[in-house]
């Protein structure tokens, strides 16, 4: 019988007042309404197809979707449409974050940096975030669109590490039917996606991914072996590391390393030195085989070697010292602080191996890509504020050798091709949903300018972008964030 670490507090009370306030709104007559069209004039258009940029573009908006796109002269502006001037502007897709770990204090933050959907793969209990997924579709809850999966399902620890501290929410399962049900039940309740640990056995991971597919949902996981994760149908492997112990062809080293991270003995970082890029042609074969996309999560590791890295850390340690977000947990500036401090003290030698894995993380990403592979920018919040982590990694991606346009896709149309929502969203396409936001300057020359926001839109509606010290999601998560020392 499958055993559910789940330390939830919610109950009947919490469910009562969920349902109280999305019945509410729901009965709320024009909530999403949309009075009348809306025309962007004059910026360059970057639609996320990987087309060429358009320099004097016009893209109407009517009714929550993009109505016409194009060159201006080629498209009409409906009369009577609110114009929005866009010269020496760009319009961008709105970004989905490859690698959500949604918290009820993260929405304004992410929208204030161009994120429009927040497809959680994160440990949440599953009627916290279907419910929060509800709140901000019929306007409960300030943040991104929610595209949710929930409980992990995991494998049972391995011998002699004690139950970890990221399986307390997980629903543990130790065999085929075990993980059928764990994914039937998490259906039932609602969710867009599945989430998998890499300590499931392949058999039962398998067993979990069919079981997925037969209800239409993607499938998601981390992999100690990429190939046998590509075998049994994942849709997106996630995280750098993956790639690492993939590569790694000693049974014994990898199990080591694999280990000895998991109990914190070996940072995540130097792992990253023992790669093995003999390999890297034929884990790069397969994932293309079986369109297997990969999100790196590099920027939450790796950003204080980036050449933006002075820049990274004086933008970061600004916003997190922004009055208006004194409602962040404190332990997010606490760690960003001690992370960049970490490499900066960081001995020659040791500094020196790190790097040595980077270089080799920057060189998979390029064959990767030039392959046709499919890469998500993520946050993975672990010392890096969620949504600007991606911008980050947008400017890791080009310091790797993608281009801009290549870059912006990862935080586009591949997590929405991954979660099968490709056909509405992900891109400035007629007749897809008008998530966009509009930024100063050009980022298909220069990636950090997508930094510069200006506007967000959310089915055509202009989102708030500014911070509010008072700022309270009205459905606070029924567990910790973070426990004393560990991680998301």
């Amino acid at each position: 019988m499958a055993r559910e670490v789940l330390m939830l507090k919610v109950g009947y009370f919490y469910r009562t007042e969920i349902l109280i306030a999305l019945f509410g709104l729901i009965l709320a007559p024009g909530l999403w309404a949309q009075t009348r069209p809306i025309a962007i004039v004059g910026g360059t258009l970057i639609d996320g197809t990987g087309a060429a940029a358009v320099a004097d573009s016009v893209v109407v908006i009517r009714d929550g979707k993009f109505q016409e796109v194009g060159e201006r002269g080629k498209v009409s502006i409906p009369q009577g449409a609110e114009v929005i001037e866009a010269k020496g502007k760009s319009i961008l897709p709105g970004l989905i974050d490859g690698h959500c770990h949604y918290r009820d204090w993260m929405g304004e933050v992410y929208l204030a940096y161009g994120v429009v959907t927040c497809p959680n793969i994160s440990n949440n209990p599953v009627e916290w975030i279907v419910a929060q997924r509800e709140g901000v579709k019929n306007g409960s809850v300030r943040g991104p669109r929610v595209w949710a999966s929930a409980n992990i399902i995991d494998g049972p620890p391995p011998e002699g590490t004690g139950t970890l501290r990221r399986q307390r929410t997980s629903i543990i399962v130790d065999s085929e039917d075990e993980a059928r049900k764990a994914v039937r039940g998490l259906v039932e309740k609602g969710v867009d996606g599945i989430k998998l640990f890499e300590r499931l056995k392949p058999q039962v991971a398998k067993a979990a991914v069919e079981e997925a597919h037969k209800y239409g949902r993607p499938v998601f996981g981390h992999s100690l072996d990429i190939f046998t994760s590509a075998e049994n149908g994942y849709q997106s492997v996630e995280h750098s590391w993956s790639v690492v112990y993939t590569s790694i062809q000693d049974p014994k080293k990898k199990h080591d390393l694999d280990i000895g991270r998991m109990l914190g003995k070996v940072d995540t970082a130097e792992v990253h030195a023992q790669m093995e890029p003999a390999m890297f042609d034929k884990i790069i074969k397969v994932m293309i085989e079986k369109n297997v996309h990969w999100s790196t999560t590099w920027a939450t590791w790796f950003r204080p070697l980036s050449t933006h890295a002075a820049e990274m850390k004086q933008r970061e340690l600004a916003l997190l010292r922004n009055p208006q977000l004194k409602y962040l947990p404190a332990y997010i500036l606490k760690d960003t602080e001690s992370f960049f401090a970490k490499y900066e003290k960081m001995a020659p030698e040791k500094r020196q191996e790190v790097v040595s894995g980077y270089k080799m993380l920057q060189e998979f990403v390029r064959r990767f890509t030039a392959a046709g592979g499919k890469i998500h920018s993520g946050s993975d919040p672990n010392h890096v504020v969620p949504g600007y982590a991606i911008h980050a990694e947008l400017e890791m991606l080009v310091e790797a050798g993608l281009t801009p346009l290549q870059a912006l896709q990862t935080a586009s149309i591949n997590v929405a091709q991954a979660w099968g929502k490709e056909k509405d969203y992900g891109s400035i396409e007629k007749g897809k949903v008008a998530d966009f936001f509009i930024v100063r300057g050009d980022p298909s020359k220069n990636i950090s300018d997508t930094q510069n926001v200006e506007m967000v839109f959310i089915d055509g509606k202009k989102m708030d972008t500014s911070f509010h010290a008072d700022y309270k999601n009205p459905m606070p998560r029924p567990i910790e964030d973070r426990p004393e020392g560990g991680s998301q």
